[in-house]
């Protein structure tokens, strides 16, 4: 019904602006512009809108980004240089996710308005790029050497392009009409003399006759960044907590079930096997830090081949086709595996020769031992490979009837990714129970698996308690298991467009542009076959796929209501509805009425309301369900819970389970945690839903443009927007779960966990719902300046700037979470640049700004220096102590030289006052998955240097 409303509302408006613009006009019409074919052919479709038009200017706030601004940053990847546009919210995956090792590793994602990758829409030359099956387009699949311009649609725009754009939309246009080629060679690293990303590229295009066409290629690699080799990835908290957030898990085997019942760790070069080689667990000296062997940044290397081409048909008629491929691949290592009872439900046999309280050892009463020990000799790594293939072909054309213009297209590409994810580092179960088992020394000083007797042919026993290098290869070789899963996507597509003049107003002509679509999902994702069976230390996932189709049917109006008149130089309305059938959910319709305003030739005011959705996903209908080791904080934790900071509510359902004042939750060697947001020690679930329905939109905008005559190349902007989504499709995390059964006492919540004997978490499921709504709201702000040209050179200046004033998330039960200026929803995010360009010569200087944020507590529960607001109140769900950290800039300079020979050498630093990034404690379990370790992926590790070296042909 809303549906209906708005677009009814929407025609009304109009006819009314148009009953009031004929009163107001001449009844004479205009004289008709020149309605020529070579006018009709030199209109250009403006993203967010399908209607062409020799007006750039629109109704619609989007931001654009040229080649030679591009060339002017130090960044040469898609997703790198989308991350840094104000727009942007902290990316939900990226390269600083190394504990991702499914379909995502690797990948680069842009979230407009921090409102997730799968509310973005990412479009190459207006058309859908494939996204992978959660509807994520991983953005480093696209070249960066055929971009001419990006545009990004900062509005809803689901009635112009369906599903997915309800933050906004991304417009990746590709060069075109090149006479000639150019040459690209790009090197730098950071300061530190790692993360060194190098990319080559060639650009060739011509046209010979009718035919017309460009080709490129690209290669680049990126080295990957080691944690160990920054102070905030160092350690698991931090350079301020070194010893904190350490693991039990290390080389050199603990004992769980020691007489004494504190836990032994073997002494450092000691024999595993006797016991007097055994020292009382200190967790304070014996934990270990696995980050060192971890990389901050993942390597990668991309390869592209991208190709266009048109031919002229007919004077009116052209045909054309595009292809590409593109591979990605990325490098993830990650420490090496915690093997333990707790993680694998095995035991040291009591009768195993490497057992130093077993028969072995000459004990009357063996036992078998429960032990911790990290596999430090196999790293996990995981390459994730990706391949893109797309074709595109279709014809387009101009006709007339009588003075008419009309212009067609019918159109349809193959978009396909196949990816392939192959891991080391994790263990076989079944060999593992074999090689704890029974085993002893056979005469030939052999150990064996077995008895002797019943020796168990091809088993290598395994010496689980030993130090570092303990686990031979021979060892390794037995228990290692490689996997190897593949998923893809594939997207088909068809359409059919017309549009053109309907019929001449005294304001101009009322245009329109209408058309049919059809669109094809489809995606799987299948882990090995031993991966499936659960009898690997990997976390077990079944194989998954399904597809869906739509079909929909759209029309766009735009009507000239005013021109020339005092006080509206121009006023027109755009209207626009379209009609969505999916095999999935059934349909729905969503329409957008927007407004430019005209009151004199400086000014332009604009504005839109507008209806948007996003259907589920592949994998949020038919993912299934998957095992996940997640970081937690238990409110109930007497040290680092809610409890710990006098939450009231907390308080009381934490009696009420069972759990006493002095409850803590522990890690993995049955020890009270020492900091917040520590691992499971059992998997917990989740996973997909094929009950969801879809989301659903209401965007408005309303701002405005201001180009004042009386100063030349000046220009402001500033525009409002609220985007309302309602029936979001989210996984909670953890964290949400235990805080909404303690803290916020939704019994439904407390049925999504239970607790073992010792109290703590288990069992834990959290799928995919839809759950509450979501509202953000805020302002962009740009200026442009092109300074008159002085003797000195000419200067540009150029600021944008995104103010976030509301960003709240309603659960079901209406329980609001305030989200602006906390984690990673900055209030304000601002670039500006400085240009200056004299003869050959020219620099730029840029400034990127980020607002500080507020996070939970971590230390300092009650107050102190990380914890400045201690009785902070989150409303609805009490005292939550926050920690406030600042805002922070980084400052680019990069500077360029135009050869006689028509090159140019570009040299800069990215963040060259090398200033170091905020931490942040509480990033691993609140940014979405987007980093590992206690900092924000958007900001900067380091000074980059880079060089750039670009030679036209």
């Amino acid at each position: 019904m809303k549906q209906k409303t708005l677009l009814a509302t929407a025609i009304a408006a109009a006819l009314m602006l148009h009953t009031f613009s004929v009163a107001a006009q001449d009844a004479t019409p205009a004289p008709a512009a020149d309605q020529s074919k070579a006018k009709a052919l030199d209109t250009i479709t403006v993203t967010g809108s399908r209607i062409r038009s020799v007006d750039v200017e629109t109704a619609q706030p989007v931001f654009t980004l040229s080649r030679q601004e591009i060339l002017k940053q130090g960044y040469v990847s898609v997703g790198d240089i989308l991350s840094r546009i104000t727009a942007s919210g902290s990316p939900g995956y990226s390269r600083s996710a190394s504990l991702t090792s499914n379909t995502y590793a690797g990948s680069a994602t842009v979230e407009l308005r921090g409102l997730g990758a799968a509310r973005t829409l990412v479009l190459v030359d207006g058309r859908r790029w494939g996204t992978n099956a959660d509807g994520f387009t991983d953005l480093d699949t696209i070249p960066s050497s055929i971009i001419e311009r990006i545009d990004v649609l900062k509005d809803g725009a689901s009635a112009i392009y369906g599903s997915d754009a309800i933050a906004g939309v991304i417009n990746i246009i590709t060069r075109t009409d090149i006479k000639g080629g150019d040459a690209n060679v790009y090197y730098g690293q950071f300061g530190q003399g790692d993360g060194t990303k190098q990319q080559y590229d060639f650009t060739w295009g011509n046209k010979l006759g009718k035919l017309s066409y460009v080709f490129s290629g690209s290669y680049a690699k990126d080295d990957p960044v080691w944690a160990n080799d920054r102070d905030f990835s160092r350690y698991p908290n931090g350079p301020r907590h070194p010893t904190d957030g350490l693991s039990s898990f290390g080389p050199g085997g603990l004992i769980l079930n020691d007489p004494s019942g504190n836990g032994l760790k073997l002494n450092p070069g000691g024999d595993p096997t006797k016991l007097g080689d055994y020292h009382a667990y200190d967790r304070s000296v014996d934990n270990f830090n696995a980050d060192p062997q971890m990389m901050l940044i993942n390597g990668a290397k991309r390869k592209s081949l991208f190709g266009k081409a048109t031919y002229a048909i007919t004077d009116n008629v052209s045909a054309h086709v595009d292809t590409a491929y593109t591979e990605r691949t990325a490098n993830i290592q990650i420490a090496g595996y915690p093997l333990g009872t707790g993680t694998t439900g095995l035991s040291l046999d009591k009768d195993s020769y490497y057992n130093p309280l077993g028969s072995e050892q000459g004990y009357n009463a063996p036992q078998d031992v429960q032990f911790l020990r990290r596999g430090v000799e196999t790293p996990r790594m995981t390459k994730n490979t990706l391949k893109t293939y797309r074709v595109g072909a279709g014809l387009d054309g101009v006709f007339q009837i009588g003075e008419r213009n009309f212009n067609w297209d019918v159109s349809g590409f193959f978009n396909k990714n196949h990816g392939d994810v192959f891991g080391t580092g994790n263990y076989n179960l079944l060999n593992l129970t074999k090689a704890l088992g029974p085993s002893f020394k056979d005469s030939d000083g052999v150990v064996k698996c077995g008895r002797p007797g019943a020796v168990i042919a091809g088993c290598t026993p395994v010496n689980i308690l030993s130090g570092w290098g303990g686990l031979t290869p021979e060892m390794r070789d037995y228990l290692g298991v490689n996997t190897n899963g593949t998923y893809g996507t594939q997207t088909n597509g068809l359409a059919a467009n017309i549009g053109g003049d309907v019929m001449q107003l005294p304001a101009g002509l009322v245009q329109f542009a209408a058309g049919l679509e059809y669109r094809r999902e489809a995606g799987y994702n299948r882990p090995d076959a031993f991966s499936q069976t659960g009898n690997s230390t990997d976390l077990a996932s079944a194989s998954s796929s399904g597809k869906y189709n739509t079909k929909e049917a759209y029309a766009e109006l735009n009507i000239p209501v005013l021109a020339d008149l005092p006080g509206a130089k121009l006023l027109s309305v755009d209207l626009a509805s379209r009609y969505s059938k999916y095999s999935t959910f059934g349909s729905t319709t969503n329409s957008k009425f927007g407004i430019q305003w005209k009151p004199i030739d400086d000014l332009m005011v604009r504005g839109s309301i507008s209806e948007g959705f996003r259907s589920p996903t592949i994998n949020d209908l038919y993912g299934g369900q998957s095992q996940t080791f997640d970081n937690y904080t238990d409110p109930c934790d007497a040290t680092f819970g809610a409890v710990a900071s006098g939450n009231a509510n907390a308080i009381a359902a934490c009696r009420a389970a069972g759990l006493g004042a002095n409850f803590r939750q522990t890690d993995a060697s049955g020890k009270p945690v020492d900091s917040t947001d520590s691992q499971s020690n059992s998997a917990f679930l989740s996973g997909s839903n094929n009950k969801l329905k879809p989301e659903t939109s209401l965007s408005k905008t309303l701002g405005f443009v201001y180009s004042p005559s009386y100063v030349d190349g000046l220009n402001l902007s500033l525009d409002w927007y609220n985007i309302r989504i309602k029936n979001i499709i989210t996984s909670v995390t953890s964290n949400d779960v235990l805080n909404d059964c303690y803290l916020r006492n939704i019994q439904a919540s407390c049925g999504m966990f239970s607790r073992d004997a010792n109290g703590q978490v288990i069992n834990l499921t959290h799928t995919l719902a839809n759950r509450g709504h979501r509202e953000t709201e805020g302002y962009d702000f740009n200026v442009t300046y092109r300074l008159p040209k002085l003797s000195f050179g000419q200067f540009k200046v150029n600021l944008d700037t995104n103010y976030v004033s509301k960003d709240n998330a309603t659960l079901s039960n209406g329980v609001i979470s305030y989200n602006a200026g906390q984690y990673s929803t900055w209030r304000i995010r601002s670039n500006a640049n400085l240009d200056w360009t004299y003869g050959d010569f020219g620099a730029t200087w840029g400034v990127r700004y980020y607002s500080g944020l507020k996070e939970d507590c971590s230390y300092d529960l009650t107050g102190g220096a990380e914890c400045g607001l201690p009785n902070y109140v989150s409303p609805g769900v009490g005292i939550t102590p926050k920690r406030q950290v600042g805002g922070i800039a980084f400052n680019d300079l990069s500077v360029r030289w135009t050869a006689p020979w028509n090159g140019t050498i570009s040299v800069g630093a990215n963040n060259v006052f090398d200033r170091k990034s905020p931490i942040f404690y509480t990033a691993s379990s609140n940014s979405s998955g987007n980093s590992s370790f206690v900092g924000n992926p958007s900001y900067d590790i380091g000074r980059f240097w880079y060089v750039r070296y670009n030679q036209k042909f």
